[in-house]
C-alpha cells in the first residue's frame, strides 16, 4: 500500500555506486532541534489530512499554495502526475495536497500534506522541505532526539536517506529524513534538494 506514494518523493530513482557524504557534513549552526521540535508539534499525530491540517494551523502555519517557491511548484506538480497516475491506476484516490509555511530559527520552512486511499487503506504524510539548503541534519542528531538507532540507512553520493519505523509520535508508520545537496545529480530525479522529513501513517479509509 505505501508503494503508492512512492512516486511522491520518488525514491525509486536508482542510485550510484556507494560514496560517502560524510555525517560530518551537517553543520551545528543549522537549528536542527528546532526544525525537529517545529516538525512534529506541526504534524501531530498524522490521524489523517484533515487533523494534520488543524494541528499546523494551531502550531501557527500558515495555509496557502500561492506562496510555495519554485522548487517547491515543481515538486508538487511532478507528485499530482506522477502519483496521481499510480493511484488511479492502482483503483484509489489522492487527495488535493495542502501547503503550508512557517519561518524557524530563520528557516523558511514548507510542509505538504497528502493522503492515499485504495482498498479502504489510508496513507496520510506529512512532508516538511527546506528548500535549497546547503546544510544535512546529521543522523546522529536525530538519533539522539528520538532516542533510538534508525532502522535503516543510505548514505551515497548525492543522498542521504535516514528510516525510524515506528516514526516519532505513537501510531506513526515511519519518519524519514533526507538530504539531497544542491547541485546533486539525484535533485532532478527527486524533484527537490536541501533537507526534507516525513512522516505518514497507515490506517482505515473512513
Amino acid at each position: 500500500m505505501k508503494r503508492a506514494l512512492l512516486p511522491l518523493i520518488a525514491l525509486a530513482a536508482a542510485t550510484p555506486a556507494a560514496a560517502h557524504i560524510g555525517h560530518g557534513q551537517g553543520d551545528a549552526t543549522y537549528p536542527a532541534l528546532e526544525v525537529l521540535n517545529a516538525f512534529r508539534e506541526g504534524c501531530g499525530s498524522v490521524e489523517n489530512q484533515a487533523a494534520t491540517a488543524a494541528s499546523l494551523t494551531a502550531a501557527d502555519w500558515q495555509e496557502g499554495s500561492t506562496f510555495a517557491p519554485t522548487k517547491l511548484v515543481i515538486f508538487l506538480n511532478f507528485a499530482r502526475e506522477t502519483g496521481g497516475t499510480a493511484v488511479t491506476e492502482a483503483g484509489g484516490t489522492m487527495s488535493d495536497m495542502q501547503v503550508f509555511k512557517k519561518t524557524v530559527a530563520g528557516e523558511e520552512l514548507y510542509v505538504v500534506l497528502s493522503e492515499v486511499t485504495i482498498d479502504g487503506t489510508r496513507v496520510s504524510a506529512c512532508r516538511l522541505f527546506d528548500m535549497g539548503e546547503t546544510r544535512a541534519i546529521p543522523p546522529e542528531t536525530v538519533a539522539e532526539w528520538l532516542d533510538r538507532e534508525p532502522t535503516k540507512a543510505i548514505d551515497q553520493d548525492g543522498v542521504q536517506i535516514t528510516d525510524w519505523e515506528p516514526g516519532t509520535q505513537p501510531g506513526h508508520d515511519s519518519f524519514q529524513v533526507f538530504y539531497i545537496p544542491p547541485g546533486s545529480q539525484l535533485a532532478d530525479a527527486f524533484k527537490f534538494d536541501g533537507v526534507a522529513l516525513k512522516s505518514d501513517t497507515v490506517g482505515t479509509a473512513e
